[in-house]
């Protein structure tokens, strides 16, 4: 049979593709070891580098994290469908089980409660084998949380002009918005890195929550205490001109949200799955905050999120850091990773001091540095953060990130700008 050279250079052409050149070993190990680290931005420069060079199966996989960690949900979703519909033999089932538990965040982040309870079950069912004590009990909490959300209308939220909402500080340095529900405006704590709404028991009765028949374990933050939880949804709520509907409440015990070093009490929180679909958030120094109606596009990309915690690269130096950025801290807090990295400065600088940790449902106390100033930049600006508490030990045992960043970094900037659609924040 006569071969054309038409043919022939087809078949040399796709010789070429099939052949490209294999990921090293050491790149390998590179890239997995930044995605354990949760080094996300440096992450995704590695998997562009080595594009050429990573198989149909890696690039799916990588993929699913780096769309899921910046905002990209859909896109998640999908990675994760094709990687284990085209690559099933190539996949232990400890990999299988964290990419469904991948997708089910990124179905959560939509939402779509029911699609994120069914995962979540599925992936209990199939790969509790591969699964560690911990993750099965997370997996179980999860179903039980989403499940019953899973006849919740998803939340919807409708901006129809560009708004501005004012704020102020609270008794304990927080910013508060006014949240009207019905006829009666609330003040609530606006805080990035409330992975949902809150809300006391006094208070869901007071708004007319539909209390949900589920409760669950919960923790907080700082202090590590546990307490008993439910769920409860607002039919609609108005911040500015802004109305949002089916908002998913943490219903708590009034005694978690009070605060016994300040002698407190906190009512209702208003957090990252709200803020989330506002788009664009503008925070101004002078006591107000805009949301405008088209979010604006940049070239700064410095904003991820680690499941529903928001992430910020910050860079000291020639370094840049992944922090934790949070809105509802007064004040920033180093941990045991930046002690590490840095560890002579710390102990050359600082000073030994026991550290107070005054939060929702008690009180804890743990050793730390203190350092005169930490000096950190967002895009081009640097500022400085005065009297740094640098941790000496872990707050949970999975950290990873350098710190969290609270109101002591954006005081120094007029404006802060959170871009939840291009996945940037900006100060000016």
């Amino acid at each position: 049979m006569k071969v054309t050279l038409s043919i022939l250079f087809a078949l040399a052409t796709l010789a070429a593709c099939n052949n490209k050149p294999s990921l090293s070993t050491t790149a390998a190990k590179k890239l997995q070891a930044l995605l354990d680290n949760k080094e996300y931005f440096k992450l995704e420069t590695q998997v562009k580098l080595y594009n050429d060079s990573l198989s149909d199966e890696k690039k799916l996989y990588y993929a699913s994290f780096i769309d899921n960690v910046f905002n990209r949900n859909v896109d998640c979703i999908n990675d994760v469908d094709r990687l284990l519909k085209n690559f099933p033999d190539q996949l232990p089932d400890s990999v299988k089980a964290n990419m469904r538990r991948l997708q089910s965040d990124s179905y959560f982040k939509t939402y779509q409660y029911a699609k994120a309870a069914q995962t979540d079950s599925n992936t209990l069912k199939l790969y509790s084998k591969a699964s560690s004590k911990d993750d099965i009990e997370d997996l179980k909490k999860q179903i039980l949380l989403r499940g019953a959300l899973k006849n919740v209308v998803p939340q919807q939220t409708i901006i129809k002009s560009n708004t501005s909402i004012p704020w102020s500080h609270n008794k304990l340095g927080l910013i508060e918005i006014p949240v009207k529900c019905n006829t009666t405006v609330y003040n609530a704590v606006f805080d990035t890195r409330a992975n949902i709404s809150a809300i006391t028991k006094t208070y869901a009765a007071k708004l007319g929550l539909h209390i949900l028949n589920v409760s669950f374990d919960e923790s907080s933050g700082e202090t590590g205490l546990k307490f008993k939880t439910s769920e409860g949804i607002a039919d609609s709520l108005y911040i500015g001109g802004i109305l949002v509907r089916n908002v998913v409440f943490e219903v708590m015990p009034d005694s978690v949200l009070y605060f016994s070093g300040n002698k407190f009490q906190l009512n209702m929180i208003i957090g990252y799955p709200v803020i989330e679909q506002f788009g664009e958030v503008h925070i101004y120094k002078d006591g107000k905050m805009t949301i405008p109606l088209t979010p604006a596009k940049t070239d700064l990309h410095n904003f991820a999120l680690d499941g529903l915690d928001p992430i910020v690269a910050l860079k000291k130096g020639n370094d840049t850091l992944d922090f934790q950025f949070d809105t509802g801290a007064s004040s920033s807090l180093f941990y045991v990773s930046y002690l590490n990295k840095y560890k002579t400065e710390v102990i050359e600088s600082g000073k030994k001091k026991i550290l107070g940790f005054y939060g929702a449902g008690g009180s804890q106390k743990k050793e730390a540095y203190v350092l005169p100033k930490i000096n950190l930049t967002l895009g081009n600006k640097t500022v400085t953060v005065e009297g740094a508490d640098v941790l000496q030990q872990k707050i949970v045992p999975d950290e990873k990130f350098y710190g969290n960043i609270g109101q002591d970094f954006t005081k120094n900037f007029n404006e802060i700008i959170y871009n939840f659609k291009y996945m940037y924040i900006k100060g000016n």
